[in-house]
């Protein structure tokens, strides 16, 4: 029997808490504390390293508004190609019926969680154009580019022959990818494909050639600038690639063999010896361009895919100081974007640095700025006369309320003291008891009230 968050227990006769009740399901009001993990954050505290993980970018992406569904699996997309320092199951942010804004994502992330770059998608819809914004927190700058053309992972794996495995848990997204930038210039280069090119870096942690583990890199972010002769000028090629290594000299049929799983061997019934099967000598159909297509497919004509690796790296065969061929398998997704302009803050307020299509002089430039900060003197001191109005007028309203409540205890006071000097009134008749003459009812206590 459950009465009021109690139990009683009818066999043995008493009486124990029970859960709280939301409507029929239970829920629960009971913390487990993970001692494990509490000596882990202790550890972690005490041996300083979580200073060297402030220094590594952490991203959030997200959407702004009503988007397509395709859009929605984009940012999806997006957040697994900034693993592991990304939020992935990031919630959209609402401040009442509209998506907040950069700064206000900005001042939640940021300081909180350490959040050093914001990537917004938005669709326009009036001409359904994608935009993407690329943020750094706390205080700026914003690019703002437009996305030509895309394509999701999915599509991309529908069209492989031999799609890249990301292994058991995702093993390969566990780390960072190598971020290349191609095409961007040197240090003569325009001002907005500098930026372009270390902010595209920054998102991602640096690799450290002399520390890092070759089986950690898995992945390749690749960020190339192409000059378009169809209007579009400057576009910035994004792709991703799984690194994919093989060993160099290792026939087809010997790599089966090696790289069978779960003892599956290949069918050698109709041969005498597993040498037939490798040299196939004794097939009369076996020529030499089937030998030739027996190599391994990692093993191209060109020798600049052969590397001697220096460590272990991850698939059969692949053993230090031995020579692999390294095949690179695009893992989507893929953009094409056209950077459209550079904002100096995070809100649409903020002084434009670089615009592809508005190009104005030094005066022009000028002229706006000082009327932005007319605009912003303007807001501050409107806000500062709107925050006085409102204190002046609760200062009022309470002023009023005491005022009322001085004049009707004033008037309860008078009320009092005119009954006090009137020294009469008339008794209130109560069932209880009666004044009339001739019931014997003692009413000396009613003297006073005459």
């Amino acid at each position: 029997v459950i009465t009021r968050g109690i139990t009683f227990d009818r066999n043995e006769g008493t009486e124990t808490e029970n859960m709280p009740r939301k409507g029929n399901k239970r829920k629960k009001t009971r913390t487990h504390v993970n001692e494990d993990e509490v000596r882990r954050a202790q550890s972690v505290l005490n041996d300083g390293t979580h200073k060297a993980a402030n220094n590594i970018p952490q991203s959030a992406v997200f959407k702004r508004g009503k988007v397509v569904p395709e859009v929605n699996e984009l940012v999806s997309d997006l957040r697994e190609m900034m693993r592991p320092y990304t939020a992935l199951n990031l919630k959209d942010m609402k401040l009442g019926k509209k998506s907040a804004s950069l700064t206000e994502y900005s001042r939640q992330l940021a300081g909180p969680l350490g959040v050093t770059h914001l990537i917004a998608l938005n669709q326009n819809p009036s001409s359904n154009k994608i935009n993407m914004r690329i943020a750094r927190t706390p205080a700026g700058p914003t690019l703002m580019f437009n996305v030509k053309q895309f394509s999701l992972s999915r599509q991309i794996k529908a069209i492989q022959r031999r799609p890249f495995s990301l292994g058991g848990n995702n093993k390969a997204m566990s780390h960072p990818p190598v971020v290349v930038t191609n095409n961007f210039g040197d240090e003569n280069a325009a001002p907005h494909i500098k930026l372009m090119r270390i902010t595209f870096q920054k998102m991602f942690p640096a690799v450290n050639v002399a520390t890092v583990k070759l089986h950690d890199i898995r992945r390749v972010v690749m960020f190339h600038l192409v000059n378009t002769d169809n209007g579009d000028g400057e576009v910035i090629e994004v792709r991703q690639y799984g690194i994919r290594a093989a060993p160099v000299g290792v026939d087809r049929k010997v790599r089966r063999v090696i790289r069978a799983k779960g003892n599956k061997i290949p069918d050698l019934s109709k041969l005498d010896d597993i040498a037939d099967f490798i040299d196939r000598s004794g097939d009369p159909t076996h020529s030499k361009s089937a030998s030739l297509g027996d190599l391994s497919e990692s093993e191209a004509e060109d020798e600049t895919t052969h590397v001697v690796l220096s460590q272990n790296y991850v698939g059969k065969g692949n053993i230090k100081s031995q020579k692999s061929a390294l095949k690179l398998v695009e893992l989507g997704p893929r953009l094409s974007l056209k950077l459209v302009k550079v904002e100096r803050g995070l809100s649409s307020e903020s002084d434009v640095m670089y615009h592809a299509f508005e190009k104005k002089t030094q005066a022009e430039v000028k002229a706006l700025k000082d009327q932005k900060e007319k605009e912003r003197a303007l807001k501050t001191k409107r806000r500062q006369e709107q925050e006085a109005n409102v204190a002046a007028k609760k200062s009022a309203m309470e002023e009023k309320k005491e005022a009322k409540k001085t004049r009707r205890a004033q008037r309860e006071r008078e009320a009092l003291e005119s009954l006090k000097s009137e020294g009469s009134l008339k008794p209130v008749n109560n069932e209880n008891f009666s004044l009339e003459e001739g019931e014997g009812t003692d009413t000396s206590e009613f003297d006073q009230w005459g």
